[in-house]
């Protein structure tokens, strides 16, 4: 006897019974759109060859890592950090900084692995700086980045989320890291990360409000020389003590200035009790 089986049900008994069906990969897998997302994801942090930008050279990852391992930390590399993978923990240790959630999708994730697969290791960085000191002025990039000089664009000054050594006991934000050691650990990634922030928080504040050249430059020269100095920023200005003193300070100030305001009222009282 003959059975009609339709399409999706044979593919449904082909995988139940252990025989995954030939599937060619869809067109938003090709390796074009990985080309395009490696470009305005990855190409920041990454090469295509083995050398070292702010996070690892890519070249080989295919035979280095497992595709299905790779997919998960693209889509998700905070998660697994956060569940005890052991390999994320050990590349957010070795490169001091976890790689960000960019919301990439699995099918994203798959494309990207699908331009990796065939990439030219020796493409160049984009927008990756010479090796050496930033070129531009510390002392603008000082203002920019502490909201003295306002951003041409309109973005949000530096110390609104970041300190760095040398801003005095107030020191800036506390949303996110210190970068005293920016120069340091960013090394020739820190102009590309500037002119394109690969950070969700970031991208949200910079993407329609980008740095300059030169807002780049003199933001590079300043964090430069910031790490010079060796050091970390300051202890944060202990703001509860001081608002703890104030309110003793405060409370002394209104004894005194109140001390006689009822005394005419309080005689004729106590006169008529004694």
């Amino acid at each position: 006897m003959l059975v009609s089986v339709s399409v999706p049900m044979m593919l449904v008994l082909l995988t139940a019974a252990g025989h995954p069906p030939d599937v060619a990969i869809p067109a938003s897998q090709s390796a074009g759109e990985g080309e395009a997302l490696f470009e305005t994801q990855c190409r920041v942090c990454h090469s295509l060859g083995a050398d070292r930008v702010i996070g690892p050279g890519l070249e080989g990852i295919a035979e280095r890592r497992n595709r299905a391992w790779l997919v998960a930390f693209i889509v998700a590399p905070d998660e697994m950090v956060a569940g005890g993978d052991s390999i994320a923990i050990g590349l957010m240790e070795e490169y001091q900084m976890p790689m960000p959630n960019l919301g990439l999708t699995e099918t994203q994730a798959e494309s990207i692995l699908e331009y990796l697969g065939g990439a030219d290791a020796t493409s160049p960085v984009a927008s990756t700086p010479q090796a050496g000191l930033p070129e531009g002025n510390a002392a603008i990039g000082r203002d920019l980045f502490t909201g003295g000089s306002r951003l041409e664009g309109g973005g949000a000054a530096c110390i609104s989320c970041h300190t760095v050594a040398g801003l005095g006991p107030l020191g800036g934000g506390t949303l996110s890291n210190d970068l005293s050691a920016a120069a340091t650990l960013y090394g020739v990634g820190l102009t590309a990360l500037l002119e394109s922030p690969p950070y969700p928080a970031m991208q949200a504040i910079y993407d329609t409000r980008p740095l300059t050249p030169g807002e780049v430059s003199n933001l590079s020269a300043f964090l430069v020389e910031a790490g010079q100095s060796g050091t970390s920023a300051q202890s944060r200005f202990p703001f509860p003590a001081v608002g703890f003193g104030g309110m003793v300070l405060l409370a002394a100030l209104s004894g005194l200035l109140w001390r006689g305001r009822l005394r005419g009222v309080r005689k004729p009282l106590i006169g008529e009790h004694t």
